[in-house]
């Protein structure tokens, strides 16, 4: 029993700990941001992000906690593929969600406007791609899922990834973190490792970052111009239906590379089969988290 606490942190202190450093993050991380640009994006991901989750982790198995284990290049590579496939499966859940809490709010293009900043790609790719990766899945993949696993893989995937999607703290960026949050920690959950998640959540970035400056205006433009969107009538229907194409092969796809990923890591003895009992869920352990939810639309109405 000695052992087995030592792999898991306490549920209590990590969403506690994720509570404070929310509203560190609302109070000081954003005034950051916003005076320094880039690097208040590096000051708030490695202070307010990374270096909580590595202490924290520290108070029991570091590499267990953080899963900082060796993964097959097989599986790094098949990680790279999985967000391809998923980003329009993405956009279209994402989409579809903007589209009906326009109707509740006034929709504010912020992530767009960060997007499109004439600044070298370098500062991009660094700031906004590398940094958050690596950072953000130490903290929600790494700390967060090991506390929550008490409750079983399931439940650990889910409930990490609806925090990871309240931390933003931006109603029209809610969806598309929460599934990223589901993919990345399925990931983790397949291979045993977090090196795949934050390979996913690098590529993902990168996805985002080149689209948003280089792609979607083009895109936009040849799209309205086809013979189809202009019988369809609506240049919104007609990518709502193309996405919804793409993406029901790209499910099919991911859920077979799921499968190949989940048999190589076997074969390679990258995760191990662990028979162990499931707690019952302690919800006076998720007062926190409970908390950051009231924090979550308090902000939400300010703001909005």
């Amino acid at each position: 029993m000695k052992n087995y606490r030592k792999k898991n942190l306490n549920v209590m202190s990590v969403n506690t700990l994720t509570l404070i450093l929310a509203i560190i993050f609302l109070t000081i991380g954003f005034n950051i941001q916003e005076k320094f640009s880039f690097y208040g994006t590096f000051l708030t991901e490695v202070f307010i992000v990374l270096l909580p989750a590595v202490l924290i982790a520290k108070t029991g198995n570091f590499k267990e906690v953080l899963k900082l284990k060796k993964t097959s290049a097989t599986n790094i590579l098949l990680s790279f593929l999985v967000i391809i496939l998923a980003y329009p499966v993405i956009l279209l859940l994402n989409g579809i969600f903007l589209s009906l809490i326009s109707n509740f709010v006034e929709y504010k293009n912020f992530p767009m406007e960060i997007m499109l900043q004439k600044v070298p790609i370098l500062n991009y790719l660094i700031f906004m791609c590398i940094v958050p990766a690596i950072c953000e899945e130490i903290f929600f993949r790494g700390t967060l899922t090991n506390a929550y696993s008490v409750y079983g893989s399931k439940f650990a995937i889910a409930m990490s990834a609806i925090v990871f999607a309240l931390f933003h703290f931006d109603i029209q960026n809610f969806v598309a973190p929460l599934l990223l949050g589901l993919l990345f920690s399925t990931l983790i959950e397949i291979t045993g490792s977090i090196y795949p998640a934050i390979i996913a959540h690098f590529v993902n970035n990168v996805i985002a970052v080149f689209t948003a400056r280089y792609v979607n205006d083009g895109l936009f433009k040849f799209l309205s111009g086809t013979k189809i969107s202009r019988e369809i009538g609506s240049l919104q229907l007609f990518i709502i239906i193309l996405l919804m194409i793409i993406s029901i092969f790209s499910i099919i796809l991911i859920r077979i590379i799921f499968k190949k990923m989940k048999e190589n890591s076997l074969q390679n003895k990258e995760v191990r089969i662990r028979y162990r009992d499931v707690e019952a869920i302690d919800f006076f352990n998720f007062v926190p988290i409970i908390a950051l939810l009231i924090l979550y639309f308090i902000y939400h109405y300010i703001v909005f």
